[in-house]
């Protein structure tokens, strides 16, 4: 059975729709990154942890959606950079945290700017509600997906 007779209108695919987005809005962004000699999942992080606060690399592999091999990757290098640094936790002292650096917070400070731009660019046209019910919206989608099938 082909697409169309199952159903899938393509443009409607929630999956295909969000892969779009996000593929467009992290080129766009690479190519500002690039420059300061930053990939997108090393902004991840750097976001991440600057809003957030220090985190377990099983939390930071989380919240940036960077599988954790690959996460532990990219935080040596950002370590190597300055930008990051591991501590052990000082309530318990088996765990290891990633913090931000000065350094870290400054490259931060860097980007945003730019994020934001890509961002207010995304939701042009949208009301104050409609950006809302929209972020509402997503929230949702991402607690059920969070539930086991």
């Amino acid at each position: 059975t082909d697409a169309a007779s199952a159903g899938l209108i393509l443009d409607e695919f929630l999956p295909y729709l969000f892969n779009r987005i996000t593929n467009r809005l992290n080129q766009d962004l690479l190519a500002d990154l690039r420059p300061l000699r930053v990939s997108v999942p090393r902004w991840r992080v750097l976001a991440v942890l600057q809003t957030l606060g220090p985190r377990r690399m099983g939390a930071l592999s989380a919240y940036t959606v960077i599988e954790q091999s690959s996460l532990s990757r990219v935080v040596d290098q950002m370590e190597r950079d300055g930008l990051v640094v591991r501590r052990y936790d000082p309530h318990d002292n088996r765990v290891i945290e990633v913090h931000l650096t000065d350094e870290g917070n400054i490259m931060f400070a860097r980007i945003f700017p730019l994020a934001q731009r890509h961002y207010e660019r995304a939701i042009k046209g949208l009301s104050d509600q409609e950006r809302k019910t929209l972020v509402d919206l997503l929230h949702k989608i991402l607690e059920n997906t969070r539930q086991k099938p």
